[in-house]
């Protein structure tokens, strides 16, 4: 089985286009606090894949 998680990745665009699009990211748990901050200039998956990293991080932390 599966174990989910209650944390979750909030991703929000703060300017540019293109390859110099800045990421602005958040994990936050399940009352909506957030627990870790960062950001990321590129493509939206990049970002994302690196809120991911921190989120997992966090979750190995807690365990």
């Amino acid at each position: 089985m599966t174990e989910q998680s209650s944390l979750q990745i909030k991703l929000r665009r703060t300017g540019g286009v293109g390859a110099n699009t800045n990421w602005h990211w958040e994990v936050q748990d399940a009352s909506g606090a957030v627990l870790k901050t960062g950001s990321a200039v590129g493509p939206e998956h990049k970002a994302f894949a690196t809120a991911r990293i921190a989120k997992e991080k966090l979750e190995a932390a807690g365990k």
